[in-house]
């Protein structure tokens, strides 16, 4: 399938490059040819074939993501830990100038999407949302003049021999839901950056309380027993709008 695409280009190039190389030939049987030929350089085909590869691998890793999402969401798959013919990646594969085996990529790219979208329904990621945020109660949501702030409760414990801390694990999995919950949010806002950048999101990495982490448009401050989530008014109430649609939790109107 796609290996017979980019055989295809190499053969392409190939056939190209005799063809000049004929017009060069009859160019010098005619005496036409001078100091040098009228016939254009040509690329450098090894080079030209590696961008090829290039941008049908970023292609299939698009594809592969829209393809084999979850809750009609695109899902990021990190194609630097996949192997391909013996190679750490894809790129590394390719940037030997062999032909790279993309039809197993491709197989492989599948594999690791189907395991990354082994994702709870979106109701029950929005329901794990609300409760983490104690949204419902009218002071869940701390209203500002441009922004809203809120508490996903995330306890934390100390890491062993350092200063950092950690998310506690009977934590984990209600915040990567909340975490998955808040990327659907984003992707129906149309806030695609916003929910691409929470999806690649850590949450079990190490932190130093408190740490900051930006993202468009929204913020997340780890502290040792909760994250504050500060976001723009605007899409907190549309976070507020979606939590209810979704979740089919009543929450109370926007306050200042």
């Amino acid at each position: 399938m796609y290996n017979a695409l980019i055989q295809a280009f190499h053969d392409a190039q190939e056939q190209s490059a005799r063809a000049f190389r004929a017009v060069m030939v009859l160019e010098s049987q005619l005496g036409l040819r001078m100091e040098a030929s009228a016939v254009p350089p040509l690329p450098d085909a090894a080079a030209e074939r590696k961008r090829f590869c290039r941008r049908i691998a970023a292609r299939m890793i698009r594809r592969a993501a829209e393809r084999f999402g979850a809750n009609g969401l695109p899902v990021r798959v990190d194609e630097t830990r996949i192997a391909v013919d013996g190679h750490a990646n894809i790129w590394e594969a390719i940037e030997t100038g062999r032909l790279p085996d993309l039809d197993r990529f491709w197989a492989a790219l599948r594999a690791a999407c189907e395991t990354r979208t082994a994702e709870p329904p979106r109701a029950a990621m929005v329901q794990a949302l609300a409760r983490s945020l104690g949204l419902g109660q009218p002071a869940a949501v701390r209203w500002h003049a441009s922004t809203a702030r809120l508490r996903l409760d995330a306890p934390s414990e100390p890491v062993p021999g350092g200063p950092c801390r950690r998310l506690a694990a009977p934590a984990q999995e209600t915040v990567r839901q909340s975490l998955l919950a808040l990327a659907a949010f984003a992707q129906e806002a149309g806030a695609g950056a916003l929910a691409g950048c929470l999806r690649q999101f850590d949450h079990r990495a190490p932190f130093r309380s408190p740490q900051r982490r930006t993202f468009p448009a929204l913020d997340i401050t780890q502290y040792n027993a909760y994250w504050e989530v500060r976001l723009e008014r605007t899409l907190a109430e549309a976070l507020l709008r979606f939590v209810a649609r979704q979740g089919g939790i009543p929450l109370p109107p926007c306050a200042a």
